[in-house]
């Protein structure tokens, strides 16, 4: 059963309280490592590293809304590399999503560092160009005050975030040990800290960095919040996928192949999804070497599996050079592959369908 925790807000600075959390729970918890998103020098946008420096804390920011890369294969690969350390993730919703995936289709290997998941709801975020423009006009810290006021009032102000995050399947973290939620809450005054369960709460120490319980009332809001965001988001999503069958006409395969025509191949939507492992290695280069696929079925099986595990983090689109409108494509077919599999991607409690066959 979770653990909720009330983690008081100083001064009305969000950032810098969560900063200070950080801070205490690395003195008190010793991580050797902690991957986190945090801001660039110039406060333009976000890069996720591998913190060993506690002073490095003070550079930490999951509130900007603001998305570049998913760092799940970053955390993957920091577990499975850094067995018998004692590790820490701080990942979005989606990037959660895909690390939980990336879990399941390479189990670790024995004695591999299991790590600390912290997750942070979000929102939303905007494409690298989009962000800075809007902390031009009006600064990094009225930005991301905006995202999350927005949050605690339950996404209602519209937003130019991402197509992928307008129509996420889930803005809270699913499978985190703890959980830092905003969503429906006045951010400014508390964040909201969801431990798994006792064990986990007593085992990152949090009764002594946060001593208040939540009330019943800040829970159940923000679930409440989170759930009716999501419903916005499948409806929104619905009506997409309607209004591009008029505008890209996607109900009709000559169309989508019209779409597709124009991929220069360059892989760099692959390069950039974070659950891609190699599985149309051999069919690009077969296309390389001008060579036929000798293999065609075991394409289409590794592809319905990949779109079965999508993670839904847009960052495919955001690596297209070609301006392919490549994730409401994608969304759709995985949506679809899904709900016949009767699959939840990034549920850890659910076994790959393909696994038991």
């Amino acid at each position: 059963m979770n653990v909720n925790r009330v983690l008081e807000v100083h001064d009305g600075d969000t950032v810098d309280t969560l900063r200070g959390f950080l801070t205490a729970w690395w003195e008190q918890y010793h991580p050797e490592m902690l991957l986190a998103p945090v801001e660039q020098k110039d406060r333009r946008g976000l890069t996720a590293k591998v913190i060993e420096d506690p002073a490095e804390l003070m550079d930490v920011n999951p509130f900007a809304p603001v998305m570049t890369g998913n760092a799940a294969s970053m955390a993957h690969r920091l577990l499975r590399e850094n067995s018998g350390k004692r590790l820490a993730v701080m990942l979005r919703p989606c990037e959660l999503r895909a690390f939980v995936e990336l879990q399941k289709r390479q189990k670790p290997a024995v004695g591999q560092a299991k790590g600390v998941v912290i997750g942070v709801d979000c929102l939303g975020t905007y494409s690298k160009d989009d962000y800075e423009r809007a902390i031009g006009a009006s600064g990094p810290g009225e930005v991301i005050g905006e995202v999350l006021r927005n949050a605690a009032e339950g996404g209602f102000r519209p937003q130019s975030f991402r197509t992928a995050c307008q129509i996420c399947d889930w803005p809270a973290p699913h499978g985190a040990d703890l959980s830092i939620g905003t969503i429906g809450i006045d951010s400014g005054e508390f964040l909201l800290l969801v431990a798994r369960d006792e064990k986990t709460d007593d085992t990152l120490g949090l009764a002594g960095l946060a001593s208040e319980f939540a009330s019943e009332h800040h829970v159940s809001r923000r679930e409440t919040v989170v759930g009716a965001i999501a419903d916005t988001h499948a409806g929104l999503r619905n009506q997409m996928m309607e209004d591009m069958k008029g505008v890209y006409r996607f109900d009709d395969l000559g169309s989508i192949l019209a779409w597709l025509a124009s991929c220069s191949l360059c892989g760099e939507c692959l390069k950039a999804c974070p659950i891609y492992e190699g599985e149309f290695a051999g069919l690009l280069d077969r296309h390389r070497r001008a060579e036929p696929s000798v293999a065609p079925l075991g394409d289409m099986v590794s592809l319905s599996r990949w779109l079965a595990s999508c993670a839904g983090c847009g960052m495919c689109e955001e690596g297209c050079n070609m301006h392919v409108p490549l994730f409401l494509l994608i969304s759709a077919l995985s949506h679809r592959i899904r709900d016949k599999m009767h699959y939840h991607s990034g549920d850890p409690a659910e076994q790959l369908p393909w696994m038991s066959i």
